[in-house]
């Protein structure tokens, strides 16, 4: 399968509800592996989408397992599986550092209740998608990138895909913007964005060392978008996060243009502070 169609198949759309909360955002499925027969699947998101949330909602789709998925993302006998997940704290763990909007939902349960014979079609993000020590001499402060969520919640509810959105590193995405742990980018951020992964996208032919170019596609994992730069009325810049918040019902969601189209990506290797997290909470419970 081409990365292009595998990373249209990471994410997922998140509704998360609270006694006085409604929020909307992107999740992307991701897999901790440690041993051959050791992992801990997992969806990564922001935390104020979950902050004041007892209750997620979502849908993946399902396929008998072995069925081969197509390079248009879809596979025969496709099924819808809803999924409600009530006391979702205790299925998340929060970033430790609280200046850094990440958070991951532990899903071993919820894939365990697909029946059997059956499994996700999405794909799952692991480390092997990062930038590695032989990639990133070669990444320039200004690259090609993709990012897939919902913005204002839009999704193509009938096929369950979300939406692919193509931009530019607007600062080198493997340096630190202003001493933080993140990035810049120049895309369209709106709500419903919060969450989504952010991709170095390299399509027909992609670079290698020494300023060659190979064909094929590249893509890796750069991070995770969360907020960005507003301008209040007054013309004051304030970083904000993607707001989340939506009305109870079906209406639909007014943007306000406020955003500059600039979104801050927390970079990729912020996900490897986890591993401590969960591998505490394996051997609690082996």
């Amino acid at each position: 399968m081409n990365p292009a169609t595998k990373i249209s198949l990471s994410t997922i759309r998140l509704e998360c509800y609270g006694p006085d909360v409604g929020s909307i955002g992107t999740g992307y499925l991701y897999l901790y592996q440690f041993t051959e027969e050791e992992f801990i699947p997992v969806i990564v998101t922001n935390k104020h989408v979950v902050k004041g949330a007892t209750q997620l909602k979502t849908v993946f789709t399902v396929i008998k397992q072995g069925v081969d998925v197509g390079e248009d993302g879809t596979a025969d006998g496709e099924e819808r599986f809803p999924v409600v997940m009530d006391n979702l704290q205790r299925h998340t763990f929060l970033h430790p550092d609280p200046s850094i909007d990440l958070c991951v939902i532990l899903l071993g349960a919820t894939l365990n209740s697909i029946r059997e014979g059956y499994g996700v079609k999405n794909v799952f993000l692991s480390n092997s998608w990062h930038v590695g020590p032989d990639l990133a001499p070669i990444i320039r402060p200004i690259e090609t990138v993709i990012m897939v969520g919902y913005p204002s919640g839009i999704w193509d509810e009938v096929n369950n895909r979300p939406i692919t959105r193509r931009g530019l590193t607007a600062s080198h995405p493997l340096k630190s913007w202003n001493g933080t742990r993140q990035f810049v980018v120049d895309a369209a951020c709106f709500p419903g964005s919060s969450g989504s992964p952010v991709f170095l996208y390299e399509d027909g032919m992609f670079r290698v060392r020494d300023g060659a170019f190979t064909p094929g596609t590249r893509v890796k994992l750069l991070g995770t978008l969360w907020g960005g730069p507003t301008v209040d009325a007054h013309g004051v810049l304030v970083d904000k996060e993607i707001p989340t918040s939506i009305p109870i019902g079906n209406e639909k969601i007014p943007v306000v243009k406020t955003m500059m189209n600039l979104g801050y990506v927390i970079h990729a290797d912020a996900l490897n502070d986890f591993v401590p997290l969960i591998q505490e909470f394996m051997e609690r419970y082996k």
